[in-house]
């Protein structure tokens, strides 16, 4: 499940990317042409304004008002002041003509140019000259022969030129329409082959956030549908999430939960990293990395009372963050359960099949350091009549105030049950000979001190210096209840201890 969610978020992703890619190239492109578009435009544009500006000058340098007409001015008059405006306008005409030459030309353009310079230079030869020789301007044959030049063919030129022009001028925007229909059609052709992607691509996308939502749906159901508490926090211990079953077991609300951390649920477990080192790191699974299994914890209710928890911690990466999903088993339901399974109902210590089974469990515990050991088997004399006389109901009452008083005097390292009917049984860890004969005549006559009905007890006593793998838990339960068979002979209300030479004695006699 987890691999195929990162296998469809990946592909999506390179999906996403690619294509964001190819709309980014597609863009960049876009503008390109749009660039080199308005480039050509303007440069095409501003060339032909600038030369059309040069002819313009060049023109009027020249015509009326111009280089030709104050040269003749000069020569029909003989005034100086035109002479110098027919220089300075010379001037203004070879400065066009140079500006002009500095543009990329065509060969008709440039013999255009040379023909109009060629019959500038003529006239300015013809003023050199007459500004020279100053000759009588009486004769108008001879002004006219001074005056006259052949410009038949720099009109021509002019006229090319202003023709060239315009050509130009056409081809730009024959030029320019041309990149702006190219431009449309890789546009359009982009717009019909991304948009279907663009669509696509986040059809997909939704979908995933659809997934993903559902997924986040099903996890938080999940939480839900626990009957268990299940927290989800950071490495931190700050809580993040906690279902509707933890939030009534610790009796917090969401927004109290907020803002409290692992640590103030259990404040004796809970201590960052060192609680972290409970959970293995084995990193086998994308999502999960590892569990730790029946881990007991306590945990503190918002009142202040404290419950028993099974704990289960899992650690889930996200990225490069590591969050945790903790299990908490309420074990007090479970333990009232085992309570019931292991201890006698009427009395409540434990039953005949748990003692027999925590017997077994010390004598292998004992036997591997070779330590002592004693067992009572305690007999309530006198508790036949007390029944059929007082009732049942007045036996009960007996045999749990007996129980109230075993446990009163025995050591909490004890072990007392309910052997059966009026007989219960102590295990007694790390006691000799004499201690288990001192504890079991105590308890002998503090009992008839307090006891009604003239009840006593009768005690049979086993005890062993040490333990050896020899011995097994029917044997001493037998030789305890040979003893309490003698001390019920002798009379009762007494405890004895078993001997094994002297019950093996009576036994043959």
């Amino acid at each position: 499940m987890g691999k195929r969610v990162y296998l469809q978020l990946g592909t999506l992703l390179t999906l996403t990317v690619l294509f964001n890619l190819a709309l980014f190239y597609w863009s960049a492109q876009v503008v390109e042409k749009s660039h080199a578009l308005d480039t050509n435009w303007q440069q095409n544009t501003a060339n032909t304004i600038e030369k059309a500006s040069l002819l313009a000058q060049l023109e009027r340098s020249m015509g009326y008002g111009g280089f030709i007409h104050n040269f003749k001015n000069f020569i029909l008059r003989g005034e100086q002041i035109y002479f110098i405006r027919a220089q300075q306008d010379l001037s203004n005409v070879y400065r066009s003509i140079d500006s002009f030459s500095q543009f990329e030309l065509s060969a008709k353009e440039s013999q255009s140019l040379a023909i109009i310079s060629k019959t500038v230079d003529q006239y300015a030869a013809k003023l050199l000259n007459e500004n020279i020789q100053n000759k009588s301007r009486d004769n108008i044959a001879q002004i006219d022969k001074t005056v006259k030049v052949d410009d038949t063919q720099a009109e021509q030129a002019l006229d090319a030129l202003r023709t060239s022009l315009r050509d130009s001028y056409q081809r730009t925007l024959t030029d320019q329409a041309r990149l702006t229909e190219d431009m449309n059609i890789f546009i359009k052709l982009g717009a019909y082959f991304l948009s279907p992607i663009v669509c696509l691509v986040a059809l997909l996308n939704m979908l995933m956030l659809w997934y993903m939502q559902q997924l986040l749906k099903e996890r938080s159901a999940l939480m839900e549908v626990m009957s268990d508490t299940v927290i989800y926090y950071d490495k931190d211990g700050r809580i993040w999430q906690v279902n509707e079953v933890g939030k009534k077991q610790f009796g917090y609300s969401k927004k109290e939960l907020a803002k409290m951390t692992m640590a103030d649920l259990m404040p004796n477990h809970f201590h960052g990293a060192t609680f972290l080192k409970q959970v293995k790191h084995s990193f086998n699974h994308p999502l999960l990395v590892d569990t730790e299994r029946d881990t007991c914890v306590v945990a503190v209710h918002k009142n202040g009372t404290k419950k028993r928890y099974k704990l289960t911690v899992s650690v889930i990466l996200n990225g490069d963050r590591q969050f945790y999903i903790a299990v908490m088993h309420d074990l007090s339901e479970e333990q009232a359960l085992l309570e019931k399974a292991h201890l006698d109902y009427l009395t409540g210590v434990y039953n005949r099949r748990q003692a027999y089974s925590l017997l077994e469990t010390e004598l292998a515990r004992l036997n591997r350091y070779h330590r002592p050991l004693a067992i009572l088997l305690v007999d309530l004399d006198n508790f036949k009549p007390l029944n059929d006389k007082e009732g049942h109901l007045a036996g009960d009452i007996a045999l749990k105030e007996l129980c109230v008083f075993l446990k009163e005097s025995a050591r909490p390292t004890d072990i007392i049950g309910r052997w059966g009917g009026d007989e219960f049984i102590l295990v007694c860890p790390e006691t000799g000979h004499h201690s288990a004969m001192s504890f079991a005549r105590r308890l002998v006559d503090e009992y008839a001190q307090q006891a009604k009905n003239n009840l006593t007890l009768s005690i049979g006593v086993v005890a062993y210096d040490f333990i050896t793998d020899k011995l097994c838990a029917d044997e001493c339960v037998e030789q305890a209840d040979k003893a309490l068979y003698k001390a019920k002979s002798y009379g009762r209300n007494q405890a004895v201890i078993y001997q094994p030479e002297l019950f093996s004695i009576q036994s043959s006699s």
